[in-house]
């Protein structure tokens, strides 16, 4: 790679860097390409001319950032670990991602943006295929359940992939996220609800 082709590379880095902590913090339909350019200390034009668009920036970070999830949910389903232990890493995991104390690529902000949600179809087509991973991962944790003594063995995987679509579909919802700032152990609620049903776990 020559000289010209390192600083492209470079430049484009920069960008994605700069679009990537932009878009974490404030979410993909409040960054403008002019603060994308300010911050990565390039011109808009150079901007369009790697990208093309700021829905194509959109597209790479929304797959950066479905990948990040799932790579980070995976990291904590450790064979070593039970099945309550890694549903409560779970539900950790999730009320973390939820308070966006700091920008992370797996931010809740990207999922509450308009664009990626209603208008893209290609990023519909990460988040889809995101969520079937997410089912899948729940799928084995629920037979490790299964397998332990935790989970009613009379469970159809229909049922399960239903409940769990409509599980996920809770806390990418905007109006979940407006009251769990009111109610944080909103989580702990929910996944006390899946873990143990409407009695509640036994004293």
């Amino acid at each position: 790679m020559d000289g010209f082709a390192r600083r492209k590379e470079q430049s484009k880095e920069d960008i994605r860097k700069a679009a990537w902590e932009l878009f974490s913090q404030f979410g993909v339909d409040k960054v403008s390409m002019t603060d994308i350019a300010r911050k990565a200390g390039v011109s808009q034009a150079t901007i369009y001319n790697n990208f093309g668009s700021k829905e194509a920036l959109a597209r790479e970070f929304v797959a950066s950032a479905v990948e990040s999830l799932v790579s980070r949910i995976q990291e904590f389903l450790i064979p070593e670990r039970s099945y309550q232990e890694k549903m409560t890493a779970f539900f950790q995991f999730i009320s973390t991602m939820m308070t966006g104390d700091k920008p992370s690529p797996s931010g809740n902000t990207i999922f509450t943006s308009s664009l990626d949600l209603q208008n893209d179809p290609e990023i519909k087509r990460i988040r889809m295929e995101a969520q079937e991973k997410m089912i899948a991962l729940m799928l084995g944790l629920i037979e490790e359940g299964r397998q332990q003594g935790q989970v009613n063995p009379e469970l159809s995987e229909e049922a399960l992939r239903i409940y769990f679509t409509i599980f996920m579909d809770v806390f990418t919802h905007s109006e979940f996220q407006r009251q769990y700032s009111r109610r944080p152990n909103l989580v702990d609620e929910l996944g006390s609800l899946m873990m143990f049903g409407l009695k509640g776990k036994k004293k």
